[in-house]
């Protein structure tokens, strides 16, 4: 009994693990979820422009040293490949909004 209920866990745990990384909406959704993701990404791509200042694509630390805290404070976690640099999908957090 013991082990049917700590599978049933694990199947549970793991059905919201999938559900968690499914949580962005795509840009093509149709209706409300489709016009946030759209509305989102915009604002998304102007912070991440505006970060941006040599234009090159990818964050230093130093472009966002001043200019937000939480990104300044994160950079080591978010640089997932660790090069010293934010890609669009690493200031995302996810890599379902092409730029």
């Amino acid at each position: 009994m013991r082990y049917f209920f700590l599978c049933f866990l694990a199947l549970g745990a793991a059905s919201a693990a999938l559900q968690a990384q499914t949580m962005v909406p795509k840009l093509d959704d149709p209706g409300r979820k489709g016009d946030l993701a759209r509305a989102e990404k915009q604002r998304a791509v102007e912070r991440f422009d505006g970060f941006d200042t040599n234009k090159d694509g990818k964050l230093a630390r130093e472009e966002v040293a001043n200019k937000s805290a939480y990104l300044s404070e994160n950079f080591a976690k978010l640089d997932a490949d660790k090069d010293g640099f934010l890609s669009w999908e690493e200031f995302l957090g996810h890599n379902r909004w092409p730029k």
